[in-house]
């Protein structure tokens, strides 16, 4: 029915070499800024228990949410063997800012919560790029680089499930 959230792909094991303290601290918006893994895992998490009656919807947000809390290990790895301590905190101009869940979106309107959802995984892939453009680092692109396949099929998910609502309106 192409509303299965899961890419069949395997993720690259991390493998990095030398420190990069820089690259650690902009990792932390993806992990635990405003628009991140922390925060979606939240987001897709209250989703799907709040639509719990649409059994069918309410297990795609489900998988979702797992498959941000891989993507929340993998980078709380990547800042970790870059050499920063992962907490849940966003570093701006290298100052934590603690993660707060004033960041989850929590809109109950079926179709706003979708359209949220796909800009969420829009701006995501973009902060995800500019990452990749930013490092050298051939094993962080490629993790980031499987973790977009994971953002894109989302956004194709969530796309579905908006026109299909749509259409039963």
């Amino acid at each position: 029915n192409g509303l299965n959230p899961i890419v069949d792909l395997p993720y690259p094991k991390i493998d990095i070499k030398k420190k990069d303290i820089n690259l650690a601290y902009k990792l932390f918006e993806v992990y635990a800024g405003s628009i991140s893994e922390y925060t979606v895992i939240g987001q897709y998490s209250f989703q799907s228990i709040y639509l719990d009656e649409y059994k069918d919807l309410s297990k795609i947000l489900r998988t979702i949410a797992i498959t941000e809390m891989r993507h929340l290990r993998m980078i709380g790895e990547l800042i970790n063997a870059l050499g920063l301590i992962p907490y849940f905190v966003n570093y701006v101009e290298k100052k934590p800012i603690p993660w707060n869940s004033d960041y989850i979106d929590f809109t109950i309107n079926y179709r706003d919560m979708l359209i949220n959802d796909i800009k969420k995984e829009n701006v995501t892939i973009r902060h995800y790029q500019e990452l990749i453009n930013y490092t050298d680092i051939q094993n962080v692109k490629d993790i980031l680089n499987r973790i977009i396949l994971d953002e894109k099929r989302h956004i194709e998910v969530l796309t579905k499930l908006l026109k299909q609502y749509d259409e039963d309106q």
